[in-house]
This record gives C-alpha cells, sequence and structure tokens, in this order.
C-alpha cells in the first residue's frame, strides 16, 4: 500500500497583471481576476513599482477553513514583476499517521474549491510532497507513481527525475501546450494542462527543510511559465503574420494581372488595394515587433531561470541532481530562442516584399492617373477644337448665305445655306479629328 506521512498538495498558479500595450482599465481588471482567487476580506497591498518579488497580503501566509475538517491550508500572494503569482497549500492536518495515495485526490479537490474559473494564466504547476513511512518497503518510485495516478488518471507515467534533500524528485508535463492546436493555447484553471513535480522525502526532518524553499519554487515555476508562454505565443504570432502574408500575395496577384484594356484596374481600385496593402503592413509591422517582444520576454526569464536555479542548488548543498531542472534552460536556448530568431529573419523577408508590392502598386496608380490626365487633356483639345471652329464659321456662313447683291462671286451652298448650326459642327469635328491625329503623331 502506498502511504506518505503528511502528504502535502501545493498550486503555483501565474496570471499576468500587465502586458504589451495593456491599458490601464485592463491592468485593473487583471488585478480584480487575481484577487478573487482570494478570501474576501484580504488585506492586499500592490503599490505601482517595479519590484522582483514582492509579497502583497498582510499577513503574507493567509490561513484558509476547509470544508475538510481534517484538511489545514494556506494562501500565499507574490508580485514578481508585472506577473501575479499564488501558492495554494492543503495537507492532511495530520504529521504521525501514514495517509494512502489517494488522500491527494482529497486535497486537490479542497483546492479547485477555492478557485475562481475564469482567472486566465500562463503558466500553473502541482508540487507533491511528503515522507516516507519508518517501516515502508515501497520504492520511492512506486509511492510516487501512485500518487500521480491519483490526481491524472487518463496520463501515462513518464518522468524526469532527479534527487533533492536526500529525497526522490520526479517531474511530469513540462511541456503543456506541444499537443494543442494554436487556436486553444490558452491556459485557464479548468483545463487539462498541468506541469507536476513529486518529492517524497526520506523522512520528517527533510520535508521541514523543504518548506524553506517555497519562495524559490516560487520564482522559478514563475520564470519557467513565462519561458513556456511567451514562446507559445510567439507561434500564435508567427500564424499571424503568415496570414498576412497570403494576403500580400493575393494583392500582388490582383496587381500583377495582364496590361490588356478588360483587365486593367482601376484607379480606384487600385487605390482600394493599396489601402488593403497598407493596413496589412500595419499589422505585419505589429506582429513582427510583438515577435521580437516575446524573443526578449524569453531571454530575459531565462536569465532569471538560470540565476534561481543557481541559488537553489547552492542552497540545497552538495548531494542533490535537479539536472533534469537544467535542461530545461537547454530547451529554451536550443530550440525556443533559435526557431523565434529565424521566424524574425523570414517575416522581415515578407516585411520587404509586402514593401515592394506598395511600390509597384503605387507606380501603377501613378500611371493610371498619368493616362487617365492625359486623355482628359486631349478631349478638352479636342473638344475646344470642335467648340472654337463651330464658333468662327457660324457667322461668316450666316452671312454668306444671307447675301442678295448680284455681285456675289460665289453661288450659295444649299445644305450650308440651309443647316449653318451643323455644317459648322461637321466642319469642327473634323478638325477635331485632326488636331488628335497631330497630338498623337507628336507624342509618337
Amino acid at each position: 500500500m502506498s502511504d506518505l506521512i503528511y502528504p502535502t498538495l501545493d498550486l503555483f498558479l501565474y496570471a499576468l497583471k500587465s502586458s504589451l500595450n495593456t491599458t490601464d482599465a485592463e491592468t485593473q481588471k487583471n488585478k480584480a481576476a487575481f484577487l478573487e482567487q482570494l478570501p474576501s476580506d484580504t488585506q492586499f497591498y500592490d503599490p505601482d513599482i517595479e519590484t522582483e518579488y514582492l509579497e502583497i497580503t498582510h499577513p503574507p501566509q493567509i490561513n484558509f477553513i476547509p470544508d475538510n475538517k481534517s484538511l489545514e491550508g494556506y494562501y500565499y500572494a507574490v508580485r514578481l514583476n508585472d506577473t501575479y503569482g499564488l501558492q495554494i497549500d492543503c495537507s492532511i492536518n495530520n504529521q504521525t499517521e501514514s495517509q494512502p495515495a489517494k488522500s491527494f485526490a482529497i486535497l486537490k479537490t479542497e483546492i479547485e474549491q477555492k478557485l475562481n474559473k475564469e482567472l486566465k494564466l500562463i503558466g500553473k504547476t502541482w508540487l507533491l510532497s511528503g515522507w516516507l513511512a519508518e517501516n515502508s518497503s515501497q520504492s520511492h518510485e512506486d509511492i510516487a507513481k501512485d500518487c500521480y495516478y491519483a490526481l491524472f488518471k487518463d496520463t501515462s507515467w513518464q518522468p524526469e527525475k532527479g534527487t533533492f534533500l536526500d529525497g526522490k524528485v520526479f517531474e511530469l508535463g513540462r511541456s503543456q501546450y506541444i499537443n494543442q492546436s494554436l487556436k486553444n493555447v490558452t491556459s485557464s484553471l479548468n483545463s487539462n494542462e498541468y506541469d507536476v513535480i513529486i518529492t517524497i522525502y526520506n523522512n520528517r526532518e527533510s520535508a521541514e527543510k523543504a518548506a524553506e524553499f517555497y519562495k524559490d519554487w516560487m520564482g522559478l515555476f514563475c520564470y519557467r511559465s513565462k519561458i513556456s508562454w511567451a514562446y507559445w505565443q510567439s507561434r500564435l504570432v508567427k500564424e499571424s503574420l503568415l496570414n498576412h502574408y497570403k494576403q500580400i500575395e493575393e494583392n500582388r496577384k490582383i496587381t500583377n494581372l495582364s496590361n490588356s484594356w478588360q483587365e486593367k484596374q482601376s484607379i480606384t481600385n487600385s487605390r482600394k488595394i493599396l489601402k488593403n496593402i497598407d493596413n496589412i503592413l500595419q499589422q505585419y509591422t505589429i506582429d513582427l515587433l510583438n515577435l521580437s517582444f516575446q524573443k526578449q520576454i524569453i531571454e530575459i526569464n531565462l536569465s532569471n531561470y538560470q540565476i534561481r536555479l543557481a541559488l537553489i542548488q547552492e542552497k540545497a548543498g552538495q548531494n542533490n541532481q535537479l539536472d533534469f531542472l537544467e535542461e530545461f534552460s537547454g530547451l529554451a536556448n536550443k530550440k525556443y530562442l533559435p526557431q523565434i530568431t529565424k521566424d524574425i529573419e523570414n517575416m522581415q523577408l515578407g516585411l520587404q516584399l509586402l514593401e515592394d508590392t506598395i511600390n509597384a502598386t503605387r507606380s501603377r496608380i501613378e500611371v493610371e492617373k498619368a493616362e487617365r490626365d492625359r486623355n482628359f487633356q486631349e478631349l478638352v483639345a479636342v473638344a475646344g477644337s470642335v467648340i472654337a471652329t463651330n464658333s468662327l464659321l457660324q457667322s461668316p456662313a450666316k452671312d454668306f448665305c444671307s447675301k442678295e447683291s448680284k455681285k456675289d462671286i460665289f453661288p450659295k451652298i444649299p445644305y450650308v445655306c440651309d443647316y449653318p448650326f451643323s455644317s459648322s459642327l461637321i466642319v469642327g469635328i473634323i478638325v477635331g479629328f485632326v488636331v488628335l491625329w497631330l497630338r498623337k503623331r507628336w507624342r509618337s
């Protein structure tokens, strides 16, 4: 039977207070959502200052009254720069008798009843712990496995292993977003994503010493959550950039149509295309900056993660193996950062393509505008010549046809005299065509 003394379950939750382009109203909303996790009479203190680690309640540790009287627990809330962190601790209120592994299911139920389901998280970590009875014959891993399946029945047991304060440590579920669709990369309290660390200590002394590391775990899990969150946010941004790229290609196809008269785009259509591309350019540029921002988040928090892990290792002493925590640094260095860097380089090429498309469209508009202006000028010239000719001929034609003197040298022309306006108009049109022909000949 898998028994532990004083089984304890801790849930570490992390939610952003503010992020890129967060308004004051959104920041206050995030703050209010986080406060909903705490008792209504909590004395909350969160000054508007930058701080690496700030306890934001008084007292820092707030005991809660469990529904199950055999349990005990507390809240512990902090702010780490722009992120809220909350530890909810719950344990069996008995430090002398062994408890079955299924006790962790009771602890989890108690914790989940304390949560506000609406809080949107960037990460969460479950920490299970307890110590072995003196007469225990089971291995650390068998007990840890039973404790894990008491909470998560539909998953497989494939842990990373290490040692801590002479106890055995097992970690599971680190890559919590890998199997999700990009559309569903949203961590919430009612989701099935999790990160689990199980520590089985050999005795009470080791377990009590381990309690001194809770603040260190709070910081370490926060940095890791922000790294993973930033990476998967970068995947969403990349998907958005690719969608912009597809729109660019669609507009390029429109602007590269054949120049035949039937397929030539009007100035109005070309300007509409240019406006669409300008809008895409604006969104594309914002997304590209956001991609660089996510890279910076990873770099900053990776540095903090490495520093915090080194402090934990120094504080714990030599007889500890936390290599599985160091592997996460390797994952960020070898996969996350190189991938985002390559994406930024590729998307910058897309930005150049977009700018080239805008220049080509603007050139097309200028050509079309110049062509339209030239046609209009020719129309004005022809119309002017027709009107001028008509005006000049109309009066002389009347005089010519009204002469009654026998001394007339030229005989009257019947059509011209009968229809003087039409006759002068015909002559004007002929002159107009001559003017049009001369302008085209001169232009060629």
